[in-house]
């Protein structure tokens, strides 16, 4: 498929301030760092789109692109970031929680894991709620371009 736009339209922190209809989303979420942001920009060819960012634990809200004037990719906060504090984490959960089990829009979730790692056991908890909640989800590895002799970890 050739995506022809891409634009964002909408950030926030509550599943029921999204989108309004009835376009298909597919959602990107990971660990912190997982590169969520960058993939969005190499997909769409629009370096910029989604905020890429070194420091990890930066995308706090669920951001909407409208790609192609038909469908959404959706770039959720990143889980198990430590550094953001008790508080901050289970906000972060419930904003997650909320949009995976309530938005009916949502296609399918790519789960990000970095290629250089084994599945951290956050990864595998995450993964394992999901099928108990019958999420339609896939993997997709990130940052092999990073592994020294082009070998994947696995």
């Amino acid at each position: 498929m050739e995506i022809s736009s891409a634009e964002f339209i909408i950030s926030n922190t509550n599943v029921k301030k999204c989108p309004a209809g009835v376009f298909p989303e597919y959602a990107f979420i990971g660990r912190s760092n997982v590169g969520k942001s960058s993939l969005i920009n190499m997909l769409t060819a629009h370096k910029g789109l989604a905020m890429a960012s070194s420091t990890p634990g930066k995308t706090m809200l669920i951001n909407h692109f409208l790609i192609n004037k038909s469908w959404y990719l959706v770039d959720l906060p990143g889980y198990g970031y430590a550094r953001r504090g008790q508080k901050g984490q289970e906000q972060i959960r419930t904003i997650i929680e909320d949009y995976i089990l309530e938005r009916e829009q949502m296609t399918n979730l790519f789960v990000l894991i970095d290629s250089r790692l084994e599945p951290q056991k956050i990864d595998l908890e995450f993964m394992e709620w999901l099928g108990e909640n019958g999420i339609p989800f896939a993997i997709v590895f990130t940052k092999a371009d990073k592994l020294s002799g082009g070998r994947i970890n696995g």
